[in-house]
């Protein structure tokens, strides 16, 4: 519980735990386990920032203690954050590509196959242009722009 931050729960009914709590008091329960491989599904998911951030750090502090972490995430900007080997399963689930995290980030091609980013026109007054666009990373122009 003092790894976690959360010795303010330990009498809390968990139906009076916000969702970070929730999630903090999940983890806590397995790693009374101490198991050697954590599957975490979309852990960052509906967390305020600051429980993500901490939750981050909790990711990095575990692996560096030999543990084996495997993330199931939508979110590109987790796999930037980590910066490790990537596994990218199409909708069909199969594995599509697998790889570093700055290759995978950067194939365009393979992210808009899989739906994790999409491309749309963006106008700026007189210009337009096409571009990737994912809401969880910055979007970079492709294309250079032309006249409307």
């Amino acid at each position: 519980m003092g790894m976690l931050k959360i010795e303010q729960l330990k009498d809390r009914a968990s139906y009076m735990l916000s969702g970070g709590e929730k999630k903090r008091a999940a983890i806590g329960s397995v790693l009374t386990m101490n198991p050697d491989v954590l599957l975490l599904d979309e852990p960052t998911n509906g967390l305020d920032p600051r429980t993500q951030c901490f939750l981050l750090e909790l990711i990095f502090s575990l692996n560096e203690a030999g543990k084996t972490i495997i993330i199931a995430t939508h979110d590109l900007s987790l796999v930037d954050e980590l910066q490790t080997y990537v596994a990218v399963l199409s909708e069909e689930h199969r594995i599509e590509k697998s790889g570093s995290a700055e290759e995978i980030l950067k194939d365009d091609e393979l992210l808009l196959k899989v739906n994790l980013i999409h491309q749309h026109k963006h106008h700026h007054g007189m210009f337009t242009h096409k571009h990737v666009h994912a809401h969880n990373i910055s979007h970079h122009h492709n294309e250079s722009e032309s006249k409307k």
